[in-house]
C-alpha cells in the first residue's frame, strides 16, 4: 500500500462522522416538517370552517332581516335561533335588538324588553341601537311592571345620545313618553301657546295633526283649525290629516271638500269609505283600488277591497288582493277559507281540494260547516266519491239539508257525480207528481172514521175508577 493510498482513506474515513451527522439531521428535520404543515393545513382547514360558519351566520342574519321587513315575525325568530340568539359571540348585540323588535310587533312586550335588558349592551356604541326599543317596551309593559321604575333613567339617557339623530327634537319620542305616564295635560296643541312652536313650519304642523288623530283628539284639530297659516293648506299632508279628522267627526261634507282633489291613498281610502257609507259598491272597490295602484300593501284598502270583490264577484281580484294581505289579523286558516271559496268559483277545484284538505288537517274535528259545504261541493265536481260521501254525512250531520239529499242519492245512482253533468234532455212525456194527483182527482175517495167506542164511554169509566179508588173517610 503507498502512501498516497493511505492518505486517501484516512481522508474518507474524516468524512464517515460529517456524512454521517448530516444524514441524521435530515432524519430529524423530516418529521419536523410534517408536523408543521399538518399545523398549516389543520390552520387552513379552521379558517375554512370558520368563514363558512360566519356565511350561514350571515345569511341567516339577513333571511331575518328581510322576515321582519315582510312582517313575517315567526319566521324571523326562527332564523335568529339558528344562531344561537343573543349568545352568539360576533352577532350577539344585532341578534338581541332583531329579536327585541320581532317580539314588540307580536305584541310580546315581556319578551321584547327581556331580549334587550342584559347590562352588556348599556355601552354607547350599543346603547344608542337598542334604547329606543328598551324605553317603547317598557312603556307597553305598564306601571304594574316590576322594572317599570327604570322608565324615567333609561328615557333621559336614550333621549341624550339619540337627540342627534332627530330632526323633529323627538317630537314623537316625547309625546309617547306624555302618553305613558298618563299626562295628557301636557301633550302638544292642549294650551295655546304651544301653536308658537306647533305653526312653526309645516312639518311640525303634520307632526301635531298626526298625533291628535292618533290620540282620538280630532274635535281639538277641528276648534283650532283658524290658527292654521294660509301656507298650511297648500300642504297636501295636512289637508289629507284635516279631512280625515272631520271625517272622523262625522262631517262627511266637509272631509271631501278637504280631499276631493287629492291624489294619494288615504284620500283615496276615505272616498272610498264615504261611497260604502252611501251603499256605492262599485265606486267605492274603484277607489279602493286606486289607492292600491298608490301604495301597493295599504291595509286599510285591502281589509276593504276584498269583501267589495267578493260582492261584486271579481274572483280572480280577490285572490290577488288576498295574496297581499299581510296585516295584524292574519289567520292562515280564514285567509285560506276565503282562497278556497274564490277558486270554487273560478272552478279552481284542484287547488281549492288541496286547501280544504290542508284546512281539514290543521282543523281535525272542528272544522265549521262551510269548510264541509265547500269540501262536499268540491269532491261532486271532481268526480271524488268517497270524499263526496264523507263531506256529504258530516254536512247532514250539522243539518244542511242539501248534502243531505246528496247522501240520499248516493245510495239511488251508481255515480251521482256523472248524473249531475249530464247534459241530455230528460223524459218529456213523464208526468211530474203534481200532474199525476190533478189527473187522480176523480179516483180518490174521501176517509171516513168509524167510531168504534164513544169517548162518553171512556170518560164515564175513567170517573168511575176515580171514585173506586178514592181514599175512605
Amino acid at each position: 500500500m503507498n502512501v498516497r493510498t493511505i492518505l486517501v482513506i484516512i481522508c474518507l474515513v474524516g468524512l464517515l462522522p460529517a456524512a454521517h451527522a448530516e444524514i441524521d439531521f435530515e432524519d430529524r428535520g423530516i418529521p419536523e416538517r410534517i408536523l408543521a404543515i399538518e399545523d398549516s393545513l389543520l390552520f387552513e382547514k379552521e379558517q375554512e370552517k370558520k368563514s363558512e360558519t360566519r356565511s350561514a351566520d350571515l345569511s341567516d342574519l339577513k333571511l331575518a332581516k328581510l322576515a321582519l321587513m315582510a312582517g313575517d315575525t315567526d319566521k324571523a325568530l326562527r332564523y335568529m335561533a339558528r344562531l344561537g340568539s343573543a349568545e352568539h359571540p360576533v352577532l350577539g348585540q344585532i341578534i338581541a335588538r332583531y329579536m327585541s323588535l320581532a317580539y314588540f310587533m307580536q305584541n310580546d312586550f315581556a319578551n321584547s324588553y327581556k331580549s334587550i335588558k342584559s347590562e352588556r349592551l348599556n355601552l354607547v356604541s350599543s346603547y344608542e341601537q337598542i334604547c329606543l326599543m328598551r324605553v317603547i317596551s317598557l312603556m307597553a309593559l305598564g306601571k304594574k311592571h316590576s322594572e317599570y321604575k327604570r322608565l324615567g333613567p333609561e328615557y333621559d339617557n336614550c333621549q341624550a345620545l339619540t337627540f342627534r339623530f332627530s330632526q323633529n327634537d323627538q317630537f314623537w319620542f316625547s309625546s309617547m313618553m306624555l302618553l305613558s305616564k298618563g299626562d295628557l295635560s301636557r301633550l302638544p296643541g292642549t294650551q295655546l301657546n304651544h301653536f308658537t312652536s306647533i305653526l312653526f313650519d309645516n312639518e311640525r304642523t303634520r307632526l301635531w295633526l298626526k298625533l291628535a288623530l292618533y290620540t282620538n283628539r280630532e274635535n281639538e284639530i277641528i276648534k283650532n283649525i283658524a290658527l292654521l297659516p294660509e301656507e298650511a293648506y297648500r300642504n297636501i299632508a295636512i289637508r289629507e290629516l284635516i279631512g280625515i279628522a272631520y271625517y272622523r267627526a262625522g262631517d262627511i261634507d266637509r272631509a271631501g271638500q278637504f280631499i276631493e282633489d287629492l291624489s294619494s291613498p288615504n284620500a283615496d281610502n276615505i272616498r272610498g269609505d264615504m261611497a260604502l257609507q252611501k251603499r256605492e259598491w262599485e265606486i267605492a272597490y274603484g277607489h279602493f283600488r286606486l289607492a292600491l295602484k298608490r301604495k301597493d300593501d295599504s291595509l286599510n284598502a285591502l281589509e276593504r277591497a276584498i269583501p267589495l270583490a267578493w260582492l261584486l264577484d271579481q274572483w280572480q281580484d280577490g285572490l290577488e288582493l288576498l295574496s297581499r294581505y299581510v296585516g295584524d289579523n292574519y289567520d292562515d286558516i280564514k285567509l285560506r277559507t276565503l282562497e278556497s271559496a274564490l277558486r270554487i268559483k273560478l272552478a279552481q277545484y284542484d287547488t281549492a281540494d288541496k286547501n280544504l284538505r290542508y284546512l281539514s288537517s290543521q282543523l281535525l274535528t272542528s272544522s265549521p260547516l262551510d269548510i264541509h259545504l265547500m269540501k262536499s261541493y268540491v269532491a261532486l265536481m271532481r268526480g271524488d266519491l268517497p270524499q263526496l260521501k264523507e263531506s256529504a254525512a258530516m254536512a247532514c250531520r250539522a243539518f244542511d239539508g242539501l248534502n243531505c239529499w246528496i247522501a240520499d242519492q248516493l245510495n239511488v245512482w251508481d255515480d251521482i257525480t256523472k248524473t249531475v253533468k249530464r247534459t241530455d234532455e230528460i223524459n218529456a212525456s213523464a208526468l211530474s207528481p203534481d200532474e199525476l194527483l190533478s189527473e187522480a182527482q176523480n179516483d180518490i175517495q174521501v176517509l171516513k172514521e168509524q167510531v168504534v167506542v164513544d169517548q162518553r164511554d171512556i170518560e164515564e169509566l175513567d170517573s168511575r175508577n176515580i171514585i173506586l179508588q178514592a181514599p175512605k173517610l
